[in-house]
């Protein structure tokens, strides 16, 4: 979860993605021009795009800040340079399972000049893993070019992100232990606009020679010999101790939300 973070941030300060309505890119706009060139190239990156064509958008002194503010109304501060920009590319290369879609809005300010400019804009985002919309949110962004020897170069990114919804991420959740056979559990997950909370009740038990670990809702079975958790004749984990096995099960069980459950 923690490089799916660090990518979802870098593509929300840095990758606007361009939608909506048409920009005039003509030599004498050259910060707009900068823009859709920088959009186009993001939406064609592992496709017609290399890593390279990215990055010479850039200025070797580029700097990024972002300022996120998340569902609970804490704030974030990043910053970023151009290796930042370059590690992140790898990953988003390297990674099938993230996919991400940015909508610009509107463009709020622009002012351009004979050797620098400046492009403001409201962009919205979403956030896929797996296929499961893990984020969405809003997001003000303020990118600074410069002309180096003729060529336009992003300077700065300035941004801040409003997340707005998140229905997977990073769960939270406490065990209460009563002996090795009974256990009550406290989670928080993601949910829509807001983290919900579920209170879980575990027990372990043995039938038939088989030990079982009985849920709300449904039976896991932890084997006596290899300690493989199994449910519905797959395995899910393997396990030492009554803790570890219960650990397993409520990551199973919140599967479809909990990119990553910590444990209290």
């Amino acid at each position: 979860m923690k490089k799916i973070t660090l990518i979802l941030t870098f593509l929300l300060v840095s990758l606007p993605m361009y939608h909506g309505f048409a920009l005039d890119t003509n030599e004498n706009d050259p910060i707009k021009k900068l823009l859709v060139d920088y959009i186009n190239k993001i939406n064609a990156l592992t496709q017609e795009t290399q890593k390279e064509d990215v990055l010479n958008l850039f200025d070797d002194k580029y700097r990024g800040n972002t300022v996120y503010v998340n569902l609970s109304g804490a704030l974030v501060r990043k910053n970023y340079s151009k290796n930042d920009i370059s590690n992140q590319l790898d990953d988003i290369i390297d990674d099938n399972n993230y996919r991400f879609k940015l909508t610009l809005d509107k463009i709020v300010f622009q002012s351009q000049k004979e050797r620098a400019g400046i492009i403001s804009a409201v962009v919205s985002f979403e956030s896929f893993i797996d296929k499961k919309l893990a984020e969405k949110g809003t997001m003000l962004m303020d990118i600074v070019a410069i002309n180096v020897s003729g060529l336009w170069k992003i300077v700065q990114n300035n941004m801040v992100r409003v997340s707005e919804a998140k229905d997977i991420g990073d769960c939270v959740c406490y065990v209460y232990e009563k002996g090795t056979t009974k256990f009550v559990t406290e989670v928080y997950f993601p949910s829509g606009l807001e983290y919900s909370q579920k209170l879980n009740a575990f027990q372990v038990t043995t039938k038939d020679s088989k030990r079982i670990i009985k849920s709300d809702s449904n039976d896991f079975y932890w084997s006596k010999d290899t300690g493989n958790v199994s449910f519905k004749g797959g395995q899910i984990g393997k396990a030492t101790s009554s803790r570890e096995a219960i650990e397993y099960v409520l990551q199973n069980l919140y599967e479809d939300s909990c990119v990553n459950m910590i444990f209290n």
